[in-house]
């Protein structure tokens, strides 16, 4: 999709998203420092834009935030039976 269509469309995200990468090409094509200085801070300014719009990603809850520790450490590589002690030697 082109930032024409984007910005018809009414989807303000998908417009910033599209207007974010105009202005990133647009700064690597760039060869006057004013002019650079200019595009930065309005892709800043787009990208602030992009954050504020998005989204906040669901968080789990506590059993979600127990599965996710548990894989993160490894799960398995202690059994209950270790634990509590029961067929150690």
């Amino acid at each position: 999709m082109t930032l024409r269509d984007s910005a018809a469309s009414g989807n303000r995200l998908a417009a910033l998203r599209d207007l974010r990468d105009v202005l990133a090409d647009q700064i690597m094509l760039c060869e006057s420092p004013r002019d650079l200085a200019a595009l930065s801070r309005q892709l800043t300014d787009v990208l602030q834009q992009i954050d504020a719009a998005t989204p906040a990603k669901p968080k789990g809850d506590a059993v979600d935030e127990i599965t996710a520790r548990r894989a993160a450490r490894g799960a398995g590589a202690t059994t209950g039976q270790a634990r509590s002690g029961k067929g150690a030697s």
